[in-house]
Order: C-alpha cells, then sequence, then structure tokens
C-alpha cells in the first residue's frame, strides 16, 4: 500500500538545484520508492535523483503530487510533506556565483575606450569581464563535443556487454576525478570535481543510461541519448543556474565517451603557443585540462555568471570575457588577438598604436604594482608613528604564497568552512590537521588565526544536511550547530591544537552570543587538550582563544567575555545588518547596510573601546577593513588590525602610511557627531583620499622626456602618472573627465602649451601634471600652433576654495610672459622645475 499527497511548487524559479537536492537527499535515506508527478505535464521523477527531479520541471504554482511505497513509508511520507510544507518555500535563497564587474551601458560603449585606442580605429569586441587582467595570444577555437559516425553506427554487442562497458566507464571516469582530487587543487577545483562526482552517481543518469541499453541501444548511444534528454530538459529551464548544469552533463557524458572509444569523440583544444580559447561555451574539466602555459584568456558567448568554467577561471587568475556576440564566427583561427579583461573588450585589428598603448599599461601596471609592493614588507606605520597591523584573510592553502609575498603581517582569518563545503563527508582530523599545519609552519612567527566551522546562513555543507529555514541568517548558524554535531567540531578543534604546536595558531568562534556558548567551547577545548596529553601529541596548551563579534548583543557583555576569552574580530559584514535590520542579500533594502551610518560607528567605538577596556586586543575582519576610503574611521576608532584580502594588503599599508593617527581620531569624532551617512560620506570625501594629504605638485608627476605623439597619447601619459602616484585610482575615469572638458574647447592656450583641467571625484588629490614633450604635437590650439608642454590640473569636487581655478588664473596670466615660458621649457630636472612653480605660482611642492 502506497502513501500519497499533493502539494502545489510555491517557489518563484521553480524546482531548482537546491530544493531538489535537499530533497533527494531526504528521500535517500529511506528504502521505499519516492515518485514525484507533475500534474500539470504528466512527467514523473524518482525524488531519489536530482536529475530526474529537475528533469520533472516543475514551475511556479504546478500542481504536483509525491508517491511513496515500501517498508518505511509512514515515516518517509512524514518527512517529506514536512519538509515540503516548511522548507520548501525557503528554497530560493540567493546562489554563489562568480564575481562579474558591474559594467554600465557606458562601459560597453566605444565612446568609453581610451582616447589612444579610439583615435587608433581598433576594431572591438565587447563582453563582460569575469577574470580581471590583459591578455595577448592567437585565437584558438573550441568547437564543442561530437559525436563520430562510429557511435551512430554501433550495432549493440548485447544489453549484459553494454551495461558492463557503461560500468567500467563510469568506475575509469571516477577515478579519474578522484586522482585529480588528490593532487593538490584549489578550493575552486575541488567543488566543480566533487559537483561532478555526484553527477557520475545520480541514479537517474544512470537508469536512462541503462533503459536504452535495454531498448537495443549501444552503451555510446544511450550516454549520447542521456545526455541530450538532461541537456535539453536543463537549457529549457528558467533558472540561469540550471542552464549552466547542462553544460556539466554534457561534459561528464562525453568523459564516459572517452572511456570507452578514446579521445577521438571531443573536440580537445592543444595549445602549443600563447592562446586565446574561443567558444560559445567551454566545459569545466576542458579548462583544467589545458596547458595554462599557453592558455592566456577566454573569451565566451553563452556561459554565464554561475558557470563552473568562469568560477574556475577566476579562481586561477585567467582572464575571461563572456556574452561576446558569436566569437566563433567573427574571430579567425590563428588570428592575434589582444584581450582586455579589465575594460571588457577584445580587440582584434592590433595596430602600432595598439600595442603601443598596451607596452605602456603593461610598463604603467608593473609601476604601480612596484610602488605598492615596496610598502608590502613595511610594517603599516602612520604618520605620527602609529603601527597596526594589516593582516590577510584567506580560504585555502593555495592561497599562502601570494599572501605573504604582498606582506601580511599574520592571518587574521583563516575560513575553514571551505574544507567543508561540496563534499558529501566531512574532512578528517589529520586531513584537517595537515592544512592548518601547513598554514601554520608557512606563516613562521607570524600569528595565524584560525576561525572554526562556519556554516548555516549563505554557507551550506551538503555532508551535513542542514535544514531549509524561514530566517537563515538568524537560525542555525555557526557554533549554535555545534552541540548538535559534537564528533564533526571536536575533530576540528583536536586539528587545531595540534596544529598549534607548529606555529603562533589562535583559534576563534564564529556568531558568538553569550558567555554560555564560550564556555561550552572551552570545556570541549580542555576535553580534547586532555586527550592528546594522554595521547603524548605536542600542543601549544596556552592556544589563544576569540571570538567574532557579529551578534549586535555580544557588545553589551564584553566585560564579562574579555574574562573569557584572549582576543576578538568585528566581522562587519553580518553585524552591520544585523545592527541595522537590512538583508543585504537583498536589493530593495541593501543600500540601508551602511557602514558609515553614524549609528553604526558610534556601535563600532563602543565595542574596540570595551575590549580595549577588559585589556584585550581587536581586529577587523569583515569588508569595511579592506575599503581604502574607511580607513580614517578605522584609525580613528584605535583598531589593534585589520584583516583584507591578500591582494589589497600593499595598498592599505600605502594609505596607512600617509595618515595622521591623531587627526584620524579628530575626524572619528567628527563622523560621530553627524547625522546622516551622506554626511559621513562627505567628511571622508573632504580629506584626500581617505584622509591622505598631498602637496599639488610631486616630483613623480613631472615628466620632462615625453615620447607622446599626439594630444590622446600625452593626456594619458599623465593620467598614468598620476595612476602610479596613487593620485587616483580610476584613470579611465580620470581620462574620460579630462576629455569631457577638452571637447567643449581646446586647452591648447598658444605659445607651445595646454593646460588641460577637470574637477571630478576620480582623484584622490588635487593635483598638478607636468609633461615636456621632446617632439611638439598638435593641439588645436588658440594660436594654431602645436604644443611642447602640458600642464594637467585636476582637483577634486569637493575641494573649497577654487584652488584648481587660482592656480588655472595665475598660469594664464604667466604663460602671457616669454621670460615664463622660456624658463619653463629649459627646465632638465624635476626638482629645479617643482622649485620655480613654488616661487612663481606659489604652488606647494
Amino acid at each position: 500500500m502506497a502513501l500519497e499527497f499533493k502539494f502545489s511548487c510555491p517557489l518563484s524559479h521553480g524546482l531548482h538545484a537546491r530544493p531538489a537536492s535537499q530533497m533527494s537527499n531526504l528521500a535517500s535515506r529511506f528504502l521505499s520508492d519516492c515518485t514525484l508527478t507533475n500534474l500539470r505535464s504528466g512527467s514523473t521523477a524518482n525524488l531519489k535523483s536530482v536529475l530526474s527531479t529537475i528533469a520533472a520541471n516543475v514551475r511556479l504554482n504546478d500542481e504536483c503530487s509525491i508517491r511513496v511505497s515500501g517498508a518505511d513509508e509512514t515515516i518517509a511520507c512524514s518527512v517529506l510533506e514536512h519538509f515540503i510544507v516548511h522548507e520548501l518555500p525557503c528554497g530560493d535563497a540567493p546562489l554563489l556565483q562568480a564575481v562579474v564587474r558591474n559594467q554600465t551601458s557606458e562601459d560597453a560603449s566605444p565612446k568609453s575606450l581610451p582616447r589612444p585606442l579610439r583615435s587608433a580605429g581598433v576594431e572591438i569586441c565587447h563582453g563582460t569581464p569575469v577574470g580581471r587582467g590583459m591578455a595577448e595570444g592567437d585565437v584558438v577555437i573550441f568547437e564543442g563535443f561530437r559525436v563520430s559516425a562510429e557511435i551512430s553506427n554501433e550495432i549493440s554487442a548485447g544489453p549484459v556487454l553494454e551495461e558492463q562497458r557503461v560500468g567500467r566507464a563510469l568506475t575509469a571516469a571516477k577515478e579519474r576525478i578522484h586522482n585529480m582530487l588528490a593532487r593538490h587543487t584549489s578550493v575552486a577545483e575541488a567543488g566543480v570535481l566533487q559537483a561532478h562526482l555526484a553527477i557520475l552517481g545520480d541514479i537517474s543518469l544512470i537508469e536512462r543510461v541503462m533503459e536504452q541499453i535495454a531498448r537495443g541501444c549501444s552503451a555510446g548511444q544511450a550516454i549520447v541519448e542521456a545526455s541530450q534528454f538532461f541537456g535539453e530538459t536543463l537549457r529549457e529551464s528558467e533558472s540561469p543556474y540550471l542552464r549552466e548544469r547542462a553544460l556539466d552533463i554534457q561534459e561528464i557524458c562525453f568523459r564516459l565517451l572517452e572511456e570507452i572509444y578514446g579521445a577521438r569523440q571531443q573536440s580537445s583544444v592543444q595549445l602549443n603557443r600563447p592562446s586565446v580559447v574561443i567558444g560559445d561555451n567551454l566545459p569545466p574539466q576542458q579548462l583544467l585540462a589545458l596547458d595554462r602555459a599557453w592558455l592566456k584568456g577566454l573569451v565566451l558567448e553563452s556561459a554565464g555568471t554561475t558557470s563552473h568554467t568562469l568560477i574556475l577561471a577566476r579562481s586561477l587568475g585567467i582572464p575571461a570575457l563572456v556574452g561576446v556576440k558569436e566569437p566563433t564566427r567573427v574571430l579567425r583561427p590563428g588570428e592575434r588577438v589582444l584581450l582586455d579583461a579589465n575594460r571588457g573588450f577584445l580587440i582584434r585589428n592590433s595596430t602600432p598604436a595598439v600595442k603601443k598603448f598596451y607596452k605602456l599599461q603593461s610598463e604603467t601596471a608593473r609601476r604601480r604594482e612596484a610602488k605598492l609592493a615596496s610598502y608590502g614588507n613595511k610594517p603599516a606605520i602612520t604618520t605620527d608613528g602609529h603601527t597596526i597591523e594589516v593582516a590577510a584573510n584567506i580560504a585555502s592553502a593555495d592561497e599562502l604564497s601570494a599572501t605573504f609575498a604582498n606582506g601580511a603581517d599574520g592571518i587574521g582569518l583563516f575560513r575553514t568552512e571551505m574544507l567543508f563545503l561540496d563534499r558529501e563527508t566531512a574532512p578528517s582530523e589529520q586531513e584537517q590537521f595537515e592544512v592548518y599545519a601547513q598554514v601554520a609552519r608557512a606563516a613562521g612567527d607570524k600569528p595565524v588565526i584560525i576561525r572554526t566551522l562556519d556554516i548555516g546562513g549563505d554557507k551550506q555543507v551538503r555532508c551535513l544536511d542542514l535544514p531549509a529555514e524561514d530566517n537563515p541568517f538568524l537560525g542555525y548558524r555557526g557554533v549554535r550547530v555545534y552541540p548538535d554535531h559534537q564528533n564533526l567540531i571536536r575533530a576540528q578543534l583536536r586539528a587545531i591544537v595540534r596544529a598549534s604546536a607548529c606555529g603562533r595558531v589562535q583559534m576563534m568562534v564564529p556568531m558568538i552570543s553569550s558567555v554560555e556558548e564560550v564556555r561550552w567551547i572551552k570545556k570541549q577545548l580542555l576535553q580534547v587538550q586532555e586527550e592528546l596529553l594522554r595521547e603524548h601529541v605536542q600542543f601549544n596548551p596556552a592556544l589563544p582563544l576569540g571570538a567574532m563579534i557579529e551578534v549586535p548583543s555580544v557588545a553589551f557583555i564584553l566585560d564579562q567575555l574579555s574574562n573569557e576569552l584572549d582576543f576578538f574580530s568585528i566581522g562587519t559584514n553580518d553585524l552591520n545588518q544585523y545592527f541595522l535590520a537590512v538583508d543585504r542579500g537583498n536589493p530593495r533594502v541593501a543600500p540601508l547596510a551602511d557602514v558609515r551610518q553614524p549609528s553604526f560607528l558610534r556601535f563600532l567605538k563602543h565595542i574596540v573601546d570595551e575590549v580595549h577596556r577588559g585589556g584585550k586586543w581587536i581586529g577587523m575582519c569583515g569588508e569595511m577593513a579592506g575599503d581604502p576610503r574607511y580607513l580614517p574611521l578605522l584609525l580613528g576608532l584605535g583598531l589593534d588590525e585589520v584583516s583584507v584580502a591578500g591582494p589589497y594588503i600593499p595598498l592599505i599599508k600605502e594609505r596607512m602610511s600617509r595618515l595622521s593617527a591623531v587627526e584620524c581620531r579628530k575626524l572619528l569624532a567628527r563622523a560621530l557627531e553627524c547625522h546622516e551617512a551622506s554626511e559621513v560620506a562627505a567628511l571622508l570625501d573632504s580629506c584626500a583620499p581617505a584622509g591622505v594629504r598631498h602637496t599639488l605638485l610631486g616630483r613623480e608627476l613631472v615628466l620632462l622626456e615625453s615620447e607622446s605623439e599626439s594630444k590622446e597619447e600625452a593626456i594619458r601619459e599623465i593620467v598614468d602618472a598620476f595612476y602610479v602616484e596613487g593620485r587616483t585610482d580610476d584613470p579611465d575615469r580620470l581620462e574620460r573627465d579630462i576629455w569631457a572638458r577638452e571637447e567643449l574647447y581646446s586647452t591648447g592656450l598658444g605659445h607651445g602649451f595646454a593646460i588641460p583641467h577637470a574637477k571630478t571625484s576620480a582623484v584622490n588629490a588635487s593635483s598638478i601634471g607636468v609633461l615636456k614633450l621632446k617632439k611638439a604635437v598638435e593641439w588645436v590650439s588658440l594660436d594654431g600652433e602645436p604644443v611642447e608642454m602640458v600642464i594637467l590640473l585636476a582637483a577634486r569636487e569637493s575641494d573649497p576654495g577654487g584652488a584648481q581655478m587660482q592656480v588655472f588664473s595665475r598660469l594664464a596670466r604667466k604663460l602671457m610672459d616669454e621670460q615664463f615660458r622660456r624658463e619653463l621649457l629649459r627646465a632638465s630636472d624635476p626638482g629645479g622645475l617643482m622649485s620655480f612653480f613654488h616661487e612663481e605660482l606659489e604652488v606647494g611642492v
């Protein structure tokens, strides 16, 4: 006797991957058969298969039934019905996506090209940048998979033999993926490979193949049919995420064909020279198989932001564009192209002017990195001698080399949950120990803060199968999960404690909201230490224990927690959304989650003051810590440390070196008196940048031997000098603002001089750049003469008093004096020219 119940799908995107996976996990716990029927279409699905459930194509408001039949049908039916009534409505949580830079229509417009490229008349293919960077190489086309005539015309050797061929192929394909996982892979690679293992084990995929074999198909024909069936089903889905999974299904099936028939069944890409791979899409395992010594970039048409391929490309640092229209038709194999994945386009006709522009861009990037790198291995010291640690947030040991090369003072946050994601089983104690020990040894005498498992909310772990919740961010997450999973947590504690013998390891616990939780953790920690002591395992008995400050209530028991803990770290992302009651994932209210709200700043000051009053150390590891705009506020708060993404460490240290701790405390005091976030923003804007003080004219902004050959090149050369010196973080925008003024009227004043200028928020400080050309260039000057010297004025919009116009007026008057012009053109030393400007124009140097 079977049990059955009906429901109406409540999900706006239909029964997509995540809820289908949850239902499959539930159904697989029971012996009973569990069948879903879409009453609208009549499609049926085995609930124990994610693919089958997705293939039923259940849409919003579709009427469905679930039928359960078997030995444990009563409990199985009850559990499934409870899930559908209480948890399924929450199944539309946002999906993890590759980060893609926001791109406006203006960004994609040919008018947004840097002027030297616009004047070169280049042929452009536009797209959306995913993996940032620039690359040059020959076009190599990925044509996709193809089925050979050998498979199409093959005659079945009989069901038994064909099933055996499929079985051997499944075993070999799984072994290949396990071997890839056994090698040193990144977190992103491991996640993709684990997902492919799950597809290989999906019961519906296997059943579909076996059904086709039973109907007389060969192994190859059955696999091709299954690929087409599930691929077409997923491609018809309304969910972008499900449409992206069609490529994974296709690749898995063709990997099976490869095991049976050899590599000739698919269009493999072989690289033997610097190459940019072009395609409609590219399967993730195909990407991993490419020779990265020759792979310089990717240009794809239909890959979406949840594509496993793009997530991998970004993690591997491969420049990539998506959404490029018909790239395989437009581009020719072997054609040399330039890929600019910073700006979002590919250039076909690489003229000498284009090559010159990108050669200079590479040199500019090198100089900028070199200048910032000089700060990386120095301590972050303010102008008045205050020191603050700048540590790194990491998610895997793969990031260590680059992180310490960038000058990290330690690891301020090691997110251990990345070891648990996309796995069917949790990592063992030994596996975790090896990773934690590797990080500790690499850090040497620098501190390493290892955060214990932080799951729930937006981070789900398959091996724990946590229930869906109406409001997961306020639910079963962080430390709240630990008591129900003590074996898993104790394994992690043992691994961390063992690793403490390998370096300066510290342990930090997420989502602490009470003293009871801290004491529970301390009890577990003590038991683990006693176990290891009996086992004669070395560890640091004085392992520091800290807590994340994410729950607002903690701010009012910091005196009590300071008696229990050794340190604290503020997680501003969650703390801010909890404090302001704003779901930062909801686009309608996300703008309200502004860390510049005076109430939030007052809250942060209370927290820092209370922790210091208790004699303890406090850092910050949320997004606020990594934004240079907020550094004056963080220094004003008196934090002991900030922990940021590794690549930002040199920039943060450079900005710190130009700040005064005393002035920052004064600025914070003013910010605390503000009434609105916009007032705080204006306050920060008024001190350049984020409190940095510049003179108008710096030695590095005096360029006396310029080889620029046009007006466009000359302006860009000065703009790039601004970028190298930290006067702007967005040189393209500064260039556009300069040209916006230039297009109204020529700034060629005559007598061989031009004064391009703009008032713009693209500069961090009002600045002057001077460029003397080896060969005069056409400028459409008032007297029709070419220009020999360019003096660029860029003023911050927030600067009071019209300083830019005052300098402009004085300079214009002075340029009427022939002796003044002669002295400027005679200058051969930047220092001498700076002194001359100071004396004649009263410009600070």
